[in-house]
């Protein structure tokens, strides 16, 4: 567990909101929402390194946090679902906290209160079918079991922007322009900016974990192609969390190894090459 807390690094805007919430007398709720969204990366990065993943870092942000992995979708349904609500639930038994408080007549009740409505803000804005927040990362998990890893990731992007788009105008209509509003809706668009560009990096790490088999995946299918299927287009049928067979349907017809493919794609440079050449 110590070792989460040498991989939190906090935003040096972070530390220029702290000194304005000195200056203008708002220290407390400061860090009310410091130690709220502290909480929330804590959870997916206990969880995480529970299930023994590479957690990268634990970053503040003035707006929220990120608990940054450097995994690529080939972990367990189960954990990655238990990673992404771990910081969601970790609102529930603060806000439980504070409704007890209020009820019991134990603490400050402008600070309780605070807690209730700082932790239920959060806890919904997150929730959000939007990229990189934990409701877009669960929108992501639910496509994947649909769709290829790659156009379940492409898919995921284009829905999120919509939400995106939806969540934009909503505010601005209720709150109005505002700074906070902007910084947020920029960071938002920079990091859908930012995952499209590396989506093809990100394929590439996906295949090659999927090569290395360090990840055993539970369910079987198959995937049916033409012999002139190049194998670039064979792999980006591939989904999360499945062991592929490749039914080639040639005269006869017959079945390959989805490994057989990945090594092909990367130890041969056979991209573009025609699945029934890889046989003959």
């Amino acid at each position: 567990m110590m070792k989460v807390f040498t991989l939190i690094r906090i935003n040096p805007l972070l530390w220029l909101i702290a000194l304005i919430g000195v200056v203008t007398g708002h220290f407390r709720e400061f860090l009310i929402f410091f130690l709220v969204i502290l909480i929330h990366e804590l959870g997916h990065a206990l969880a995480a390194i529970f299930f023994k993943w590479r957690l990268v870092k634990v970053e503040l942000l003035p707006f929220g946090g990120v608990a940054e992995m450097d995994e690529y979708g080939n972990r367990p349904y189960h954990e990655e679902v238990i990673v992404t609500v771990a910081g969601p639930i970790q609102h529930v038994w603060m806000i439980a906290l504070g409704i007890t408080g209020l009820s019991s007549g134990i603490g400050d009740p402008y600070l309780l209160e605070l807690i209730i409505a700082m932790n239920w803000m959060i806890l919904l804005f997150n929730l959000l079918p939007i990229w990189p927040l934990d409701g877009g990362k669960l929108l992501f998990l639910l496509l994947t079991l649909f769709s290829p890893y790659k156009k379940a990731k492409k898919s995921m992007l284009m829905l999120s922007c919509g939400f995106l788009l939806i969540f934009a105008v909503v505010s601005f209509i209720w709150f109005s322009v505002h700074l906070n509003l902007l910084i947020i809706l920029s960071f938002l668009l920079y990091a859908h900016y930012v995952e499209w560009k590396h989506q093809p990096y990100m394929y590439i790490r996906f295949l090659l974990e999927r090569m290395t088999g360090k990840e055993k995946a539970k369910r079987n299918k198959i995937i049916t192609v033409q012999p002139t299927t190049t194998v670039e287009n064979v792999l980006s049928g591939l989904y999360k969390g499945c062991n592929h067979d490749i039914l080639i349907k040639s005269a006869p017809p017959y079945m390959c190894k989805e490994k057989d493919i990945l090594t092909a794609y990367f130890k041969q440079s056979a991209g573009t090459c025609a699945i029934k050449d890889l046989f003959r």
